[in-house]
């Protein structure tokens, strides 16, 4: 019911303060459904299938060490792990990192191959000099910097199954 203050000075329209509202947010939502939601929705789900695929290669390695070319003094300490999990690229991240790094420690001790991939053997021996100084307890969690190694860019791949089974 109108008032008598409203027949003499009716309020003022609100069409043009919706218009100047839909022409600022238009844009702004524009920008928002076009190109950031789907940004962020590739990053989370580009970082999951990274992690995803680096567990599946992991796992395969993993299996195929500890059961096709299996050393007991080597793979003694991975094997027990992996033999007895059924995900072993998420249950025996810790016995993995420490049994690769040994394995580059290993890598690195050629010249050759230290003068090829220098940053990363200094980085593998650094981890390794820090296992060490940890001690039996430590050297797991002092394994773990060795992904930081991984991502340098000369970084080595683990040895092949062939190349393990020849040694």
């Amino acid at each position: 019911m109108p008032m008598l203050a409203d027949i003499e000075d009716p309020p003022r329209s609100r069409v043009p303060g919706m218009i100047w509202g839909m022409l600022v947010a238009a844009p702004i939502a524009a920008v928002l459904l076009v190109w950031f939601i789907p940004t962020l929705v590739q990053a989370v789900l580009g970082g999951a299938e990274g992690i995803d695929q680096r567990l599946a290669l992991e796992n395969q390695y993993m299996r195929t060490v500890c059961g096709e070319v299996l050393d007991i003094d080597r793979d003694e300490e991975l094997c027990q792990c992996v033999l007895a999990t059924e995900y072993a690229s998420l249950d025996c991240q810790a016995p993995f990192l420490t049994w690769s790094v040994d394995r580059q420690v290993e890598h690195c001790s050629d010249e050759d191959a230290r003068k090829e991939a220098l940053s990363f053997c200094s980085c593998v021996d650094a981890v390794a000099t820090a296992m060490d100084e940890a001690g039996p307890e430590g050297r797991d969690k002092e394994a773990q910097a060795y992904r930081n190694c991984q991502a340098l860019p000369d970084a080595v791949y683990l040895p092949t199954p062939d190349q393990l089974a020849s040694e």
